[in-house]
């Protein structure tokens, strides 16, 4: 059986200060189809872009604590904090996979933002 503290101490964490976040969010998705005839043969096809700037991608594996250890490839189950340190602040899109994150700052914001991440490892 597994004690309440036990589950406590399992989860590992992370904190990751001074992190700077320059993406963007895509506010928004456009599909289109379109026919296209080369000869007698007709094609349709099918497709997505992006309308807007591209989030920045995280991966755990690229980030370090502030120890200086480096975090593993993958967390399972992991949740990303947010930390402003300032009036500016950021956002994740999306939620987080095992590998990494998209996190992106407001639009408005003249330049690129500085945060404290912390992530953690829940239960599953």
């Amino acid at each position: 059986m597994i004690s309440g503290l036990d589950r406590v101490l399992s989860r590992r964490m992370w904190f990751i200060p001074d992190f700077s976040v320059w993406g963007l969010a895509g506010w928004s998705e456009v599909e289109f189809v379109t026919a296209e005839q080369i000869g007698s043969d007709v094609s349709i096809l099918f497709g997505s872009i992006d309308i807007g700037n591209d989030a920045q991608q995280v991966l755990f594996e690229n980030l370090a604590d502030h120890r200086g250890n480096s975090l593993p490839q993958s967390i399972s189950a992991p949740v990303v904090m947010i930390r402003p340190k300032g009036a500016e602040t950021a956002f994740l899109v999306g939620s987080e996979a095992v590998t990494g994150f998209k996190i992106a700052r407001d639009d408005e914001t003249a330049g690129p933002v500085m945060v404290d991440l912390l992530i953690m490892e829940m239960d599953t």
